[in-house]
């Protein structure tokens, strides 16, 4: 129950929030192949450079498990950076230990779990990257906390981050943290019924930090070629992670990346933006299973 979070603006507020629109043009096909690359970082070293022949390397450094792999084209001065997801959901609501980044330019607070494994991905990748080249990092899960987190980083270091791409990404950061991270270019991917953008929940307040927060605009996946897009400041207000939801809905098997290429090809041929709040008309109910 922990996973149903408190409303965090009055329904007055909410329900203006939730019927607007915010037309924004999402490229789809885009976004479906970053969820490839999301995907391939699950996969054996030999896999993914079949599907991703000019990877550079490939790598779990340490006792992180968290694997990345870097994908470079040193001609068009481009490089790809995916990570995969570790752990598991219940680390996700036990482990909310925070800490200030104090030894880096940008003092937030952040997921110290997260902050660590980020910091191990950084120093075994280094080697390998390209000061100058423009460079895009993707990630699903956990890989989707740590691709931020890594984006920070590199952008401390004067690296070109583009953009940051993530999938059923959980939060990383508070409401403190989510306020100076307007340079990081992160939009986040999350399925309706995906319940680990949920985590850690809003329920949970860190006594020194606050409340654990998103940052970045939001598309909601929806059923078909439906889906929703909620701009920084309405995410921030009105997130997937923000208030109640009903567990007839969430589902750990939307968390997989299966279900979000599935759902990103469909709208890759046609997408159609609805408002937050006529979601739940293209959200199918999940049977709940009877216990005896």
């Amino acid at each position: 129950m922990a996973l149903t979070a408190c409303v965090g603006v009055s329904k007055r507020e909410l329900q203006a929030l939730g019927s607007t629109i915010t037309p924004t043009k999402i490229d789809f096909v885009e976004l479906t192949a970053y969820a490839g690359r999301a995907k391939a970082a699950y996969a054996e070293e030999a896999v993914i450079r079949g599907q991703y022949p000019a990877t550079v390397r490939v790598s779990a450094p340490g006792k992180t498990d968290a694997q990345y792999f870097i994908e470079r084209d040193d001609r068009a001065k481009v490089q790809y950076i995916a990570i995969r997801g570790t752990a598991n959901r219940k680390n996700l609501i036990e482990d909310v230990e925070m800490r200030i980044r104090e030894d880096l330019a940008l003092a937030i607070p952040v997921h110290a779990g997260f902050d660590a494994t980020a910091r191990v991905l950084y120093a075994d990748m280094k080697p390998y990257l390209k000061p100058g080249y423009r460079t895009y990092i993707t990630g699903h899960s956990l890989g989707g906390a740590l691709a931020a987190l890594l984006a920070i980083h590199m952008v401390e270091d004067g690296y070109k981050v583009d953009r940051v791409i993530t999938f059923g990404q959980p939060k990383f950061t508070t409401t403190d943290g989510v306020g100076r991270l307007g340079f990081l270019s992160l939009t986040r991917v999350v399925d309706e019924n995906d319940i680990v953008p949920m985590l850690p929940p809003t329920t949970i307040v860190n006594r020194v930090y606050g409340v654990y927060e998103h940052a970045g605009p939001e598309i909601i996946l929806l059923e078909g070629p439906h889906y929703v897009f909620l701009p920084t400041h309405d995410a921030d207000r009105i997130s997937i992670g923000e208030f109640g939801r009903s567990l007839n809905f969430a589902n750990l098997k939307d968390h997989h990346m299966d279900n979000y290429l599935n759902r990103l090809s469909l709208k890759a041929k046609g997408a159609v933006e609805v408002s937050y709040d006529e979601r739940e008309n293209y959200v199918a109910a999940k049977k709940k299973v009877a216990s005896n």
